[in-house]
């Protein structure tokens, strides 16, 4: 075993992915699909053997560093969480061990939180994402959109406070099982209908009665059936935005805020900050991970 080996784990709640490094080079990923909400905690060992145990064979025991939902309570073990202001520059002083019955060296890292009496907050693998941004582009203010979109204070490699908004989800829950996405069948691109979606959500006090509005677009023609999930989309994510520049107050001297998504999530929101008044820039989220739990991986060796 070459002391420069060992292997990265992102391990959320539907998939695992696992990095290879090999005298500290990548050299492969392997993807599985079982993640949290799969294993729930009662296999997760086996899980982890399945999906690496060729690597172990061939090259012997390696130090495995892991962050995500796997460190939840219904995770592999309980890694706890950081208070906030916290120093990500100290994660690899708070790592969890974990247990494996063959006795390889596994730890996780911590989730971190915010407990205000406003404000109860936690995050849970985005924050090795954001130690590896705060290296690669330093900024006050990182947003990380998906299923449930965090925004970030920063300074330096101290995160002093965030929020959360479940916009993805909101957007899925009501496609799939409310009135706004019955019958509206397959969905297609549309800048126009995303872009009227987010001015209304961004100018509205309050977009709940909005909601409805767009079913009955859709039923007298106001809008295509294949459109609404991007009215919808603009509308959710308008109304975020809004929502969190008047709670951390943003201004143009806060820019570029960065955000840290794929192309597509990225300009959706860098559409929505430039509505705000805001600059944006991109940082892609793979790239954040490996850049922040490499170096917790090589402090194993």
């Amino acid at each position: 075993m070459s002391a420069k080996n060992f292997v990265v784990c992102d391990w959320g709640s539907t998939n695992i992915r696992a990095f290879l490094y090999l005298d500290g080079k990548q050299v492969e990923i392997k993807k599985s699909h079982e993640g949290v909400t799969t294993v729930r905690g009662k296999d997760c060992e086996g899980a982890f053997d399945r999906l690496t145990a060729e690597w172990f064979q061939k090259y012997g025991p390696m130090p495995t560093i892991m962050a995500g939902m796997v460190g939840s309570i219904n995770g592999w073990t309980d890694a706890a969480y950081l208070d906030c202001p916290v120093d990500l520059g100290d994660l690899s002083s708070q790592l969890t061990e974990v247990h494996h019955s063959k006795g390889y060296k596994i730890r996780i890292v911590p989730g971190i939180c915010v407990r205000d009496k406003d404000n109860w907050n936690v995050i849970r693998g985005e924050e090795t994402q954001l130690a590896g941004a705060f290296k690669l582009s330093p900024s006050k203010v990182y947003i990380m959109p998906g299923t449930h979109c965090k925004w970030v204070l920063a300074d330096g490699s101290r995160v002093n406070s965030f929020r959360t908004a479940m916009t993805g989800e909101m957007h899925s829950i009501m496609m799939k099982y409310s009135l706004v996405g019955l019958g509206a069948g397959e969905q297609e691109d549309s800048e126009p209908d995303f872009m009227a979606g987010l001015e209304r959500g961004y100018t509205e006090n309050n977009i709940v009665p909005r909601l409805f509005e767009i079913r009955g677009a859709n039923i007298l023609g106001g809008i295509k059936p294949c459109h609404v999930g991007e009215f919808l989309s603009g509308l959710l994510i308008g109304a975020e935005v809004a929502s969190m520049q008047k709670i951390f107050k943003f201004t143009k001297e806060d820019s570029p805020l960065t955000v840290i998504a794929n192309d597509f999530f990225y300009a959706r929101y860098e559409k929505a900050l430039k509505l705000a008044g805001l600059e944006a820039k991109q940082l892609d989220a793979d790239t954040c991970f490996l850049e922040g739990i490499i170096p917790l991986a090589q402090s194993l060796l």
